[in-house]
């Protein structure tokens, strides 16, 4: 089962660089545009640090985005792909720098929502409209907080990530039928198409709405196309409300 947890190391610290240069910069460069906030949760006897991206003076609950990274990255520089986005359309990041694997998964079912419900303790955020997306071995987490907390998050969104066939029970686990959308690359070095139809097929067949995409000449690098994932996944989550 830690096979499943593991990815790729540094694709999204590579993506981070790529669009924004040194990690040196970070902070300043993230505070110029927004808010920041870096924030520590405590859960279960470990600490988890995790960022706060806010648009200045929101009038009114915002929407709130939930972001997992991939193997080898951390919550700030996920974060920082996000924030032009997050500013334009008022949307509220949270992103926790997380230690990946087994161990943590196992704790996600009840990590995750005590993540939001301490963002909710200092800002205005609709709980109706809480959303998730996942890249790569964060797309694994992803998958189980859409299924397992499917009452916390409003839709789904995995890029480059699917559902291995030992975890299909999952799907089973889930209360509601959290809208899910799927992106993968037809050349991604670390999943196939064929793993990503399969877990397509796997959500459909079980009642999941699904909005899925295969992005032609795409290899698990997606700096070329991650502007076009996040308006398009956005475009889909955000039409998808809790009750």
């Amino acid at each position: 089962m830690c096979k499943r947890m593991l990815g790729p190391t540094l694709a999204v610290s590579v993506l981070a660089m790529l669009l924004f240069g040194s990690p040196g910069c970070e902070r300043k460069t993230a505070q110029a545009k927004t808010s920041v906030e870096r924030r520590t949760l405590t859960f279960a006897g470990s600490d988890y640090e995790y960022f706060l991206s806010i648009p200045a003076d929101p009038n009114h609950a915002l929407p709130l985005l939930f972001l997992v990274h991939g193997g080898g990255g951390d919550g700030l520089n996920f974060l920082r792909l996000w924030q032009d986005m997050a500013t334009r359309k008022k949307i509220i990041l949270l992103a926790p720098s997380l230690p990946l694997g087994t161990k943590l998964e196992k704790r996600i079912p009840e990590l995750f929502p005590a993540f939001i419900t301490d963002a909710k303790r200092q800002r205005n955020i609709d709980g109706k409209r809480v959303y998730i997306f996942g890249y790569s071995a964060g797309g694994f987490a992803t998958f189980d907080a859409a299924t397992m907390d499917s009452t916390y998050f409003s839709a789904a969104t995995v890029l480059a990530g699917i559902v291995t066939p030992d975890y299909d029970w999952i799907v089973k686990r889930a209360q509601r039928k959290t809208p899910i959308a799927m992106y993968i690359g037809d050349q991604d070095e670390w999943f196939t198409v064929a793993q990503a139809e399969r877990t397509r097929d796997v959500l459909l067949e079980n009642g999941f709405p699904v909005h899925y995409r295969e992005i032609p000449q795409q290899h698990h690098n997606y700096s070329k196309s991650f502007s076009q994932v996040q308006e398009d996944s956005w475009k889909f989550m955000i039409q998808h409300t809790l009750p």
